[in-house]
């Protein structure tokens, strides 16, 4: 979008708002965080807000979805699970201008992000308690669907993107994305999809690396970004969490972090070392097909790039390497 017509967007949200609300919006500041939607931090006399402008094209099937996550969210946080409100006007969560414009508006956290891989396990730990409780909480006062609200993609589909990928790798001669992609083959010639039937069925926010979570000092104080809440399954939570937030740059997992993140999230429900490496495998299976040359200049995906290498180069010791932390 360019420069003018986001400006005509945010004055028109800006108008709608103060309209709608009642409040004066004194001042403004664009946020760049994620892609595709316009935000911004707006000055009110009421405080700060948080608004985001939904993007047509990236939400072209509609924001049905959203709308309950964005009520959830607001229940969640009136329960005490550390996240931010989200502002209703008569009843609905998503604001629409006269021109068509979809915004919504939260309050503003005062937390910190933190670099991937660089939580502490005090952190972890608060990580891993809320991560849990909020699982709790969506067990209780969410709906259990009658199906998943994402499928599993076949092999067959997935070996086509494997083969698709390397041949592109092999023209851009990326030795090291072309030995993870060749070990990805191997990987899932060996793979028995059923084994993903273990894995617990229910509501995952579905967005847990650290670009989602702010901290105070060494407590998580707010998750962001409802937006893909949806019932998959709920263990893609904690593989994310983990891999994000304790996967070294070295390559390496930090033990201590990782075992304090179990020791928070089992004070609410139990983790097993199976139900952990499950989904871990659950995780590198939807998102492998992102080691590619052409997402590695994007900070966010060559994280991801390089979680799912190491998910391929551990492959067969992620049991002994878990094991070893659950002691």
């Amino acid at each position: 979008m360019s420069a003018i017509n986001t400006k005509s967007v945010q004055n028109e949200i800006i108008k709608d708002i103060e309209t709608k609300y009642g409040w004066i919006v004194y001042a403004v500041e664009s946020n760049y965080l994620g892609h595709g939607n316009l935000k911004w931090i707006m000055t009110t006399n009421i405080g700060p807000i948080f608004v985001k402008q939904y993007c047509k094209i990236r939400y072209r099937r509609g924001l049905d979805g959203v709308r309950d996550a964005l009520k959830y969210q607001h229940l969640m946080h009136l329960d005490g699970i550390p996240c931010q409100p989200v502002y209703s006007y008569n009843s609905e969560y998503i604001h629409t201008t006269f021109s068509g414009e979809d915004y919504m508006i939260s309050g503003v956290s005062t937390g910190h992000l933190i670099k991937a891989g660089q939580l502490n396990s005090l952190q972890m730990y608060s990580l891993g308690e809320a991560t849990g409780r909020m699982h709790m909480w969506m067990k209780t006062h969410m709906p259990k669907l009658p199906y998943l609200q994402w499928e599993l993609p076949s092999k067959a589909k997935m070996f086509e993107k494997i083969q698709a990928n390397l041949n592109e790798m092999k023209k851009m001669t990326n030795q090291r994305y072309i030995e993870a992609i060749e070990n990805q083959r191997i990987i899932l010639k060996e793979l028995d999809l059923d084994i993903f039937n273990e894995c617990a069925k229910g509501w995952a926010h579905w967005d847990m690396h650290v670009d989602n979570l702010l901290f105070h000092e060494d407590r998580l104080v707010d998750i962001l970004d409802f937006d893909r809440l949806h019932y998959v399954y709920s263990d893609f939570d904690i593989s994310r969490a983990i891999l994000s937030s304790a996967l070294l740059d070295d390559g390496k997992l930090n033990v201590e972090s990782t075992r304090a993140y179990i020791d928070g999230y089992r004070i609410h429900t139990n983790l097993t070392i199976e139900q952990l490496v499950l989904s871990i495998k659950l995780t590198w299976y939807k998102e492998f097909k992102w080691v590619h040359e052409k997402y590695s200049q994007d900070r966010a995906m060559s994280r991801f790039i390089e979680e799912m290498i190491w998910i391929g180069n551990e492959w067969e010791n992620l049991e002994e390497i878990f094991t070893t932390i659950f002691k």
